[in-house]
């Protein structure tokens, strides 16, 4: 009975680790300012180059460019990976911030559709695909 238990815990440790594994390749996939190309919503693409998001660990930043003052306002939050492909945003802000996105409350959830070295492609719950590449 000793010997199960002890098959159970060390399985489920090399299980525990692979997942932490995969979380960590995410992270480094992410890590980085990323430069938003485009939205895509019901067949319909506007280009975009004025939003970054960037990720350092745990933490996120979303940056808007403002030309009139040549300035990068944004503000930082949090990330976390779940599963293979679940990116779960969440911003430390007041709605001023937000009225200037098409977020809808501090919090988003995506799917990571891919994600490589140079492109990053996202999608949201409300089925908007966002593209962006590496800056």
């Amino acid at each position: 009975m000793k010997k199960n238990n002890r098959w159970i815990a060390g399985f489920l440790c090399i299980c525990l680790a692979g997942l932490a594994a995969c979380s960590k390749d995410m992270d480094d996939k992410l890590e980085g300012k990323w430069q938003m190309q485009q939205t895509e919503a019901n067949g319909n693409v506007q280009k975009t180059d004025t939003v970054f998001y960037n990720f350092q660990t745990s933490l996120f930043q979303y940056q808007l460019y403002d030309a009139r003052t040549d300035t990068y306002p944004g503000r930082y939050g949090f990330k976390t990976i779940k599963g293979d492909n679940e990116l779960f945003l969440q911003l430390e802000t007041g709605d001023d911030f937000l009225k200037q996105t098409d977020w809808t409350s501090k919090e988003r959830t995506f799917t990571i559709e891919k994600v490589t070295g140079r492109e990053l492609i996202l999608t949201g719950e409300d089925g908007k695909r966002y593209t962006f590449r590496k800056f």
